[in-house]
């Protein structure tokens, strides 16, 4: 369970959500009723998942055939996207007479894919029984990995097809498409090989997978009318899950909407439908709940004997004992009369044996396609191009059409009440006065600050012009930079230092991301919190840009803050909330950005990126990119110190200039070309002369201490 600020405040939202559909499935009582929420479920999905493509022609390819005893296996491809060919396996019945039901079955996070044993004894078997089952390689699985490295022979992505699927769903995320939609796509076009295919029922057509194939086989039931039963194994389908795990399984908004995953399944009602777990799964403990929930929708279309659920003694996986009940149940489902076949004792094929091409992967074998490429191929006019206005007044009425597209992708409401700042002593570093505390900005939000400034002098109490900094790793690594601290006070200024939320004292779960940085990156806690935080309807990075602009308010409330004199500055991550912080509150005077990302768009046209997560504003890159964001800066002077590319590396600037042709151009119609500035440094003692000629602030003079700024 959640004990930090952040994880308490999320699951708060969840839990109001969670309430909400709760008395609203109360109210139904009637199959017409039922019949109605089930379109509510399924068009809340459509939309969530977006359009499926365009249905081509499948070019299946027969690769090889071999027989066992009782069933025959075909080595297939099959192709879901133009070009993109999907690895299959087909098991056909040898000695049951057809026209035999057809049973897709989506694979599990096992890298072997459709090799993988269960699997194997999961065709055999369904096959032996007279049910024709087509297993195929999933994205990133078996013959299509898709990172494949030549020389490493893997996949360079992380450790695991979770590491290949989140570092491809992020990139399809920020387009506003979905990996799910595409995984889904794969085992759809996997049912018209089925539908097509002399001696295939194309009526009775069923899914079934364990693990995230069970999560894909409740995606299916709810969004394929073709099936007509489904079997999901081992998927964690929870009602008062707010996800959070692999990038394909998350439902942004879905919470927030009131459909969960047991929603899914309730519209498949009244077809058969069997809910098969492990004992050692933690969602096992909820089997007899989901089953009680699913059922009570069954019985208002008078089928619960069509819902069942089956527990199985043993660990994560399509286990022996669930296969043989799967069966039963798919034969029961479509007709079959009964049939005690033991499952067989032939043994497994190795891998190579099953694989449809000769090198093992479609990449270096068939010329294929991969999902990156195809997405990146389709998206090259993201974002649409504007037309450049032509003087100030279409400028700022520019500028209101791009806050107006940007404000919708933060997620966060209006404030109700003004920020409370709750002193908690005061002390002095670096020769500074220095008060700490915490700044509360919303109801179940606290930041904690410090707030630095120059000891009163002759002049007594006095206003000053200060600077709001956000740091990527919060306060205490802006305290840790006394050359800059104290030569920020030297120039009269007084600095605001806060944690926003989930970051620096409010991170979540720490200790969960302090080992391998990359996986840190894809599938630690703050990049699953940010997935769970866009389930339930908000913005991790929406909810840090509202910090921000609360801090600010915070500030022109202070008597020894100038309030016309108000500057940003942000480091790393910090760089783009402290961007869209200037670009929202025009009351800012000036903004420097450090090390931030310089363009949306270079995460999606380059395959290696190594962003965190929390940055991501789902679908933005469809309506804006940050040079964009800039352009809502002008003609406020706004300062892009070594800016980064999608690996972190520092952008040329000849780069970073054509990255930001388009904000030039908007701040020369206000007649202050010169007040956009993109810096190049190449030390620390420059990087601080940056700074502060784009704050107004004294430069660091000759002599002064040469440290690293800012780390």
């Amino acid at each position: 369970m959640p004990v930090g600020m952040y994880e308490t405040y999320i699951q708060a939202i969840a839990a109001r959500h969670f309430s909400a559909r709760t008395e609203k499935l109360a109210a139904i009582r009637s199959r017409e009723q039922a019949e109605a929420r089930q379109r509510e479920v399924r068009a809340v999905c459509a939309e969530i998942f977006g359009a499926f493509p365009e249905r081509g022609p499948l070019k299946t390819k027969i690769v090889d055939r071999f027989e066992r005893d009782g069933y025959a296996v075909e080595i297939l491809t099959y192709e879901s996207l133009p070009g993109m060919p999907v690895t299959a396996n087909l098991y056909l019945p040898l000695s049951k007479p057809g026209p035999h039901p057809g049973v897709v079955v989506p694979i599990g996070h096992w890298p072997q894919g459709k090799a993988h044993e269960e699997h194997q004894r999961l065709g055999q078997l369904f096959a032996r029984r007279g049910l024709a089952t087509l297993i195929f390689d999933g994205v990133s699985q078996g013959e299509r990995v898709q990172y494949f490295d030549v020389v490493l022979r893997r996949s360079w992505v992380g450790k695991s097809v979770t590491d290949e699927h989140t570092q491809l769903g992020n990139v399809l995320f920020y387009t506003g498409h979905h990996l799910g939609l595409f995984m889904m796509w794969d085992a759809m076009r996997g049912l018209d090989v089925l539908a097509e295919r002399a001696g295939v029922d194309p009526q009775r057509l069923g899914c079934t997978g364990a693990s995230g194939g069970g999560t894909l086989t409740r995606f299916l039931a709810c969004m394929e009318p073709r099936l007509s039963a489904a079997c999901c194994v081992a998927d964690n389908c929870q009602p008062d899950s707010i996800g959070g795990g692999d990038a394909e399984q998350n439902l942004f908004g879905s919470v927030a909407r009131g459909v969960t995953a047991l929603d899914m399944l309730m519209a498949f009602a009244p077809k058969p439908l069997l809910l098969a777990y492990c004992s050692g799964d933690h969602a096992a403990q909820r089997s007899k709940d989901n089953l009680a929930e699913v059922g009570a929708w069954y019985e208002l279309f008078n089928a619960r004997p069509c819902v069942d659920a089956f527990l199985a003694d043993g660990p994560h996986g399509y286990l022996k004992a669930i296969r043989t009940r799967a069966v039963e149940f798919f034969m029961q489902a479509f007709g079959l009369p009964a049939d005690r076949a033991p499952e067989p004792t032939t043994p497994l094929e190795p891998a190579e044996a099953l694989n449809a091409t000769e090198t093992g992967q479609v990449l270096t074998a068939l010329n294929a396609v991969d999902l990156f490429a195809w997405h990146r191929e389709r998206v090259q006019d993201f974002p649409p191009a504007i037309a450049l206005p032509t003087d100030e007044k279409q400028a700022r009425t520019l500028q209101e059409t791009l806050r107006a597209k940007i404000r919708p992708h933060l997620r966060f409401s209006e404030p109700r009440a003004p920020v409370e700042a709750l002193s908690e002593g005061h002390s002095s570093d670096w020769g500074l006065a220095v008060e700490k505390g915490r700044l509360v900005v919303e109801d179940g939000i606290y930041l904690p600050y410090a707030f630095y400034s120059a000891p009163e002098g002759a002049d007594g109490r006095v206003a000053r012009p200060t600077i709001l900094e956000l740091h990527e790793r919060g306060v205490s690594a802006i305290a840790a930079q006394g050359p800059w601290m104290t030569q920020t006070a030297a120039g009269g200024c007084n600095i605001l230092a806060v944690d926003v939320r989930a970051r620096g004292e409010t991170r979540v779960e720490p200790n969960r991301d302090d080992g391998d940085p990359y996986d840190a990156l894809l599938l630690g806690s703050e990049a699953q919190w940010a997935r769970k935080t866009l389930n339930v309807g908000r913005s991790l990075f929406g909810g840090r840009v509202f910090d921000a602009l609360r801090a600010l308010q915070y500030l022109r409330t202070r008597w020894d803050v100038k309030p016309d004199k108000i500057s940003l500055v942000g480091i790393g991550r910090g760089a783009l909330w402290a961007l869209y912080a200037a670009a929202l509150d025009e009351k800012v005077e000036r903004a420097v950005l450090l090390r931030g990302l310089s363009t949306y768009k270079s995460l999606v046209d380059r395959r290696r990126a190594s962003h965190h997560f929390s940055i991501c504003l789902p679908g933005a890159v469809k309506d804006f990119d940050l040079p964009h964001v800039a352009a809502c800066v002008a003609p406020r002077a706004l300062t892009l110190v070594n800016p980064v590319n999608q690996r972190r590396e520092r952008l040329p600037a000849q780069q970073a200039e054509r990255d930001y042709a388009l904000t030039r151009e908007i701040y020369k119609r206000f007649g202050a070309a010169k007040n956009v500035r993109v810096v190049a440094t190449d030390c620390a003692r420059d990087t601080l002369a940056a700074l502060a000629e784009g704050l107004g602030v004294r430069s660091p003079e000759a002599g002064a201490q040469d440290e690293t700024f800012p780390e």
